[in-house]
């Protein structure tokens, strides 16, 4: 039954990371954009830019495509002609940039504005009552779908400017293939999420340095139970569907398996460590001990 404990959880971290791996849109910044209770403000921290003050200035677009087009000028070494085109591209797209945030300058007063009083509301000590929990949470909510809406739309600006840039290359450049996309603290983030799950989950599976990877395992689950502890009092409630547990969460129940798992010999019950023990482990340790 160990063993098929083992199997079943492996089954279920290898599945999640395919799921991630397979995702064009996956990302982490949802999970930690929704967590909750005490250190909610740390798992926000992981995200780059968490509440769009970088991302809304008149410069910050402008800037980053700026970099892009010199970027992509080294990379490709672009004609005279091309240049001339690409700085075109700029120019277009950066105002498009400041035309949208020009227009919506009230609304961005206004958001800064509400963002400030919310930070002053989650410092107050009344902030731990449930009503002012709600409220807090319900400003971040909204305040957090505006500058979702703002962002995609800037995103998208920015995403025409590449593919612009793209489309002045020759046949030639392009088989130098696409400019490496740059590595962000967020992509490192998710890249780590994503392969550790398949490392987790094809270990536990084959029984391959099971110690660790349930370790491991129940050390990534770690972190998903406290950005969303079940508290009484804490707002929000889990979604219908969880049901009130009253801190064990089926996450919880599944990191408590793992932490069990990483202290028993399971690995070698039908599983690779059984041979790694014999051919490896315990001739090592054997060695001048006496017959």
């Amino acid at each position: 039954m160990l063993v098929l404990l083992r199997v079943t959880i492996g089954w279920h971290f290898l599945f999640a990371g395919l799921e991630k791996l397979t995702s064009p849109n996956f990302t982490s910044s949802g999970f930690l954009g929704q967590a909750k209770g005490p250190l909610a403000d740390k798992f926000h921290d992981m995200i780059p830019d968490w509440d769009g003050r970088e991302r809304l200035s008149k410069d910050y677009y402008p800037d980053k495509m700026r970099a892009h087009l010199a970027e992509f000028d080294q990379y490709y070494h672009l004609s005279d002609e091309q240049r001339k085109s690409a700085e075109a591209a700029l120019k277009l797209h950066s105002d498009e940039v400041k035309d949208f945030l020009a227009e919506k300058k009230a609304d961005l007063d206004s958001y800064f504005n509400d963002l400030k009083r919310l930070e002053a509301a989650q410092q107050e000590p009344a902030k731990t009552m449930p009503f002012q929990q709600k409220r807090n949470w319900e400003r971040q909510t909204a305040l957090r779908a505006q500058l979702t809406s703002w962002a995609a739309t800037l995103e998208g600006t920015y995403t025409e400017f590449e593919e612009a840039l793209s489309d002045l290359r020759t046949p030639e450049q392009i088989k130098q293939g696409d400019i490496p996309l740059p590595v962000t603290s967020l992509l490192t983030q998710d890249n780590i999420v994503t392969y550790s799950n398949l490392a987790v989950g094809v270990c536990l599976i084959a029984g391959l340095f099971t110690r660790l990877s349930a370790l491991g395992g129940a050390l990534f689950l770690l972190p998903i139970v406290l950005a969303q502890p079940d508290w009484p009092g804490l707002y929000p409630a889990p979604p219908p569907s969880a049901g009130r547990t009253f801190l064990v969460s089926k996450e919880f129940v599944e990191m408590m398996a793992l932490f069990m798992l990483a202290t028993t010999r399971v690995g070698r019950w039908g599983g690779l460590d059984f041979f790694i023990h014999h051919l490896f482990v315990r001739p090592i340790f054997s060695r001048g001990k006496a017959p």
